[in-house]
């Protein structure tokens, strides 16, 4: 009794500890009835608890393994992005999701070859993506995100991420050239810029705003459940692709409105979304350059500007002309917010993350993309004349906001 007496006023000091030095959710004014993203972000003081959980099981898993086991873990990792893309491109989730079937007769539906289809589900099953009851398979947690047609799928990114034109700009980068030259994968491989393939090729461009897309919602949760917008003011999401980021802030803040600054060929889109949506009176898509000699005017009204995994796809001159470019547009006063991987504010698993994130965009994106830290988001404010400080707000997630003051 004594010692259970004991843990559960341990229980209760750690649980009063995380809670008194958790910070702070915000409320915004309007919560729709029909659903919100902020429903899947936990209470601080369980998210706490659960990254810890995870980081010591994952370290203590890795203590405990054979090093030998451990390389051979490591040097095969892509066989796993392999199975997981081979079963989402051929939509077999989406197959199996709604009634069980067997490898037989998904093989027929899907006009696949049935003795190779039943050992990549055998894989899948593996590892987590497949549960098999009898002769049938369906799909998990994990793998029902990877529906065509669900809230919060991740179906595109898997697609995008492994279509196969990736792969020479990561073979670049391991034995191609760009550790002697200091080039990105993707130019050593394409003598050009993934920006600059991808806007010739409109299939991979949907794909690829597909992909950020399906990131869309969690992330949202978490900055709507983090920071406090301005009631009524203009919302500015500069890169901001189909708009779906500034739909969902808008459904919270019923009284601002917003404007999504991307390429022409995104905007047309982008329109058609709002419209869709039925926001087209408070939101509205503008096409231009971010990189180019100035912003639209129009943007001058913003007094929030969102940068949101934009400044990571570019190197340091780069992002220092995009922030010039919206001081220089932004009234006196206006905010500008970066949510990115920010490196250094996390635990062990979710910096695990940010680091192989940060080799994608070495491999991926012009020469110099990068995530960084605050200290390094700060140095890019400096050298775009923003004198204010930089202010970090940390989420529920594995993205950090930057704020600072225009």
């Amino acid at each position: 009794m004594k010692v259970l007496h004991a843990l559960t006023l341990a229980a209760a000091v750690l649980v009063g500890y995380l809670i008194g030095t958790s910070p702070s959710s915000v409320s915004p004014p309007h919560v729709p009835e029909d659903g919100s993203p902020m429903a899947d972000v936990p209470p601080w003081p369980v998210f706490r608890i659960a990254v810890a959980l995870n980081d010591f099981l994952r370290g203590a898993a890795e203590a405990t393994t054979l090093p030998k086991v451990r390389i051979i873990d490591l040097a095969t990792a892509k066989w796993h992005s392999n199975v997981i893309f081979a079963l989402t491109k051929n939509d077999v989730f989406d197959i199996v999701h709604a009634t069980p079937l067997s490898c037989k007769d998904i093989a027929t539906k899907l006009e696949l070859h049935e003795h190779f289809l039943c050992r990549v589900m055998a894989a899948g099953e593996a590892l987590g993506l497949l549960v098999r009851n009898g002769d049938t398979f369906g799909t998990t947690a994990t793998s029902s995100l990877l529906l065509r047609n669900v809230s919060g799928s991740q179906k595109s990114f898997v697609e995008m991420i492994n279509n196969p034109y990736q792969q020479p700009a990561w073979d670049a980068l391991s034995v191609g050239g760009s550790l002697k030259t200091g080039r990105s994968g993707f130019e050593v491989a394409y003598n050009t810029t993934f920006w600059e393939y991808i806007n010739e090729r409109p299939v991979l461009e949907a794909e690829f705003d597909g992909a950020m897309s399906s990131f869309t919602t969690a992330a949202a949760g978490s900055i709507i459940s983090s920071y406090a917008f301005p009631l009524n003011g203009t919302l500015c999401d500069v890169g901001g692709s189909e708009g779906g980021t500034l739909r969902l802030l808008l459904e919270h803040y019923p009284d601002a409105s917003g404007i999504v600054f991307d390429r022409p060929t995104v905007v047309a889109r982008t329109s058609a979304a709002f419209k869709a949506a039925g926001i087209a009176e408070r939101a509205r898509g503008i096409g231009g350059d971010f990189l180019g000699n100035a912003l639209p005017a129009d943007l001058g009204m913003c007094d929030t500007f969102i940068l949101k995994h934009i400044l990571h796809d570019w190197d340091d001159a780069s992002s220092t002309k995009i922030l010039k470019n919206i001081a220089a547009v932004a009234k006196r006063g206006a905010k500008l917010v970066v949510a990115e991987h920010v490196l250094g504010v996390s635990g062990p698993g979710m910096e695990r993350a940010k680091a192989m994130m940060d080799l994608n965009m070495m491999a991926a994106n012009p020469s110099g993309a990068k995530e960084r830290s605050v200290a390094e988001f700060a140095a890019l404010f400096a050298a775009a004349g923003i004198s204010a400080p930089a202010k970090l707000v940390q989420m529920r997630d594995i993205l950090s906001l930057v704020e600072v003051e225009l």
